[in-house]
């Protein structure tokens, strides 16, 4: 039993040790191929990781391998700890990802404190609402060319052909969330668009009070980046990566178990 738990962790541990030899390449990558401090923000999480990885993987090897009862101490020792600090993790995510937005965002200078200590639901949005860290994001969404790309062009372009005067909320439906939050005013200002990224005020003023329709603005790097209604859609993004983050981490969760009770059987056998 003891041989056959050994060739399994073994064989396990190989995988795990592609997993980080993958992760510690493609954070170097990155890091080397990424033209701008946005497309490099992974590169750390990927190869810290990695490297974890990596050690521990070898470590299980080295234990299997050479039946050595230092190294599988150690082994399942970190196994034991990585194990916790994912499901702290996952933990973290649901808790900060489990309720809507709410009213974090309707003053950008304020910051809403939670009555419940183990509240963690606005976070999310009030770290992205920091003055600071907003600025790091809008720098990344300009860089990205969120409401400049091709795809964003084409959407409008095919409605002018088809429609003549492109229907709104056809338009609409057919962009990415984000980009209706930070790439055009919103409905209620009642501006009129010229193209895909121009924007009319009517003469009377915008229609609404709304804050955002003085915060909008033609200029390609400004448009709807200080909105709320984008930092709004921000944090709806982030929320939705984190969701599936979380997801990712379950599988890993549940093959870091199988991996430590194959190494505690071997262990003990």
């Amino acid at each position: 039993m003891g041989c056959i738990c050994n060739c399994f962790v073994g064989l396990l541990n190989c995988v795990l040790l592609t997993v980080g030899i993958g992760f510690v390449i493609s954070g170097a990558y990155l890091n080397i191929k990424g033209s701008s401090d946005c497309e490099k923000v992974s590169t750390t999480p990927l190869i810290v990781m990695g490297g974890l990885l990596l050690i521990l993987s070898l470590i299980g090897i080295m234990g299997t391998s050479c039946s050595s009862t230092l190294c599988m101490y150690i082994y399942l020792t970190l196994m034991f700890l990585l194990i916790l600090g994912v499901i702290a993790f996952t933990i973290f995510v649901f808790m900060i990802t489990n309720q809507a937005v709410g009213k974090v965002i309707a003053d950008s200078e304020k910051v809403i404190e939670p009555k419940n200590p183990m509240d963690f639901s606005n976070w999310l949005a009030n770290k992205v609402n920091k003055e600071n860290n907003w600025k790091k994001i809008k720098s990344c969404l300009i860089d990205a060319r969120l409401c400049t790309t091709d795809e964003y062009k084409l959407e409008f372009n095919f409605l002018v052909l088809v429609d003549q005067v492109p229907d709104i909320e056809v338009y609409n439906k057919s962009l990415h969330a984000l980009q209706v939050a930070c790439c055009k005013p919103p409905d209620v200002c009642g501006f009129t668009q010229k193209n895909e990224l121009v924007w009319e005020v009517p003469k009377s003023g915008p229609s609404s009070k709304d804050k955002d329709c003085k915060k909008w603005s033609n200029d390609g790097d400004k448009m709807c980046f200080e909105c709320d209604s984008c930092k709004v859609g921000v944090v709806e993004n982030l929320k939705r990566e984190w969701k599936a983050l979380a997801l990712i981490n379950i599988c890993l969760l549940a093959f870091l178990i199988l991996i430590y009770m194959l190494g505690c059987c071997s262990f003990c056998c």
